[in-house]
């Protein structure tokens, strides 16, 4: 799946590059088709990698919900629900304000490691949010065509495709693994096994330790989430009583 999403990166970034260069020459309705089909293709290769994104839970269902509005857009495009002039900009300069937001978050959750995806989703997200914004101010500013409009979009959706691609584990099968990469592979496991162990350690001490706590503890100075309920201690009054 890295190797289709690294493709249709550079499929979006070929296309994008190509609306640009052709300026006002090639309007959106000629190339919707194809777009739309472009779209669609790159959502479900998205939908398919988001199990082995590099990344927590969380990022993982971004990139699910990311794909399969790629997807969504693919099919609107198709079946010529975006095919009004003043609505495609619009659309899919929201779309690129979003994808920048997911991407600056995820540059925020890695800002204490500035490795290179925090860099990577850093300027791709700024880049996203930049185009995303322009594209509510084009009439203000340089007024370029939908053509060109769209071109920018697709092409920032394909940097964000490469950087989804170049955050997906390569996990070779062991047929075909040398026994350096089986055995580093084996290590790697054995590390995680191990760092697994040491957690369910600690917390096991740390449920001993509370329990040793609670018993060494006067009932009297308990949590009162821990003392009798009011019917408990009438039941006990009304025993001693009698």
């Amino acid at each position: 799946m890295r190797t289709l999403n690294m493709i249709m990166g550079v499929l979006f970034i070929g296309a994008g590059i190509f609306m640009i260069a052709a300026g006002g020459g090639v309007t959106f309705l000629s190339v919707a088709f194809v777009l739309g089909i472009l779209f669609m293709a790159a959502g479900i290769c998205e939908c398919l990698s988001y199990k082995s994104y590099r990344g927590d839970e969380e990022d993982k269902k971004w990139v699910l919900i990311d794909g399969m509005t790629t997807f969504l857009l693919g099919f609107l495009i198709i079946f010529n629900k975006l095919a009004a002039d003043t609505t495609v900009p619009l659309v899919l300069g929201l779309w690129a304000a979003i994808a920048g937001i997911r991407n600056l978050v995820r540059a925020w959750e890695k800002m204490e490691s500035k490795d290179s995806y925090f860099y990577g989703h850093l300027i791709i997200g700024l880049i996203n949010m930049i185009v995303g914004l322009y594209m509510y101010f084009n009439n203000d500013l340089f007024v370029l065509s939908v053509g060109v409009l769209v071109g920018i979009c697709v092409l920032v959706q394909g940097l964000n495709i490469l950087m989804v691609g170049s955050t997906i584990l390569v996990v070779k099968s062991q047929f075909i693994m040398t026994k350096e990469e089986m055995l580093a592979h084996a290590v790697e496991e054995a590390e995680k096994a191990h760092q697994a162990a040491k957690e369910a350690i600690k917390g096991a001490k740390e449920a001993k330790a509370n329990v040793k706590a609670i018993e060494e503890t006067p009932e009297e100075e308990l949590d009162a989430a821990l003392a009798p309920k009011p019917s408990e201690e009438t039941n006990e009054t009304e025993e001693n009583n009698n």
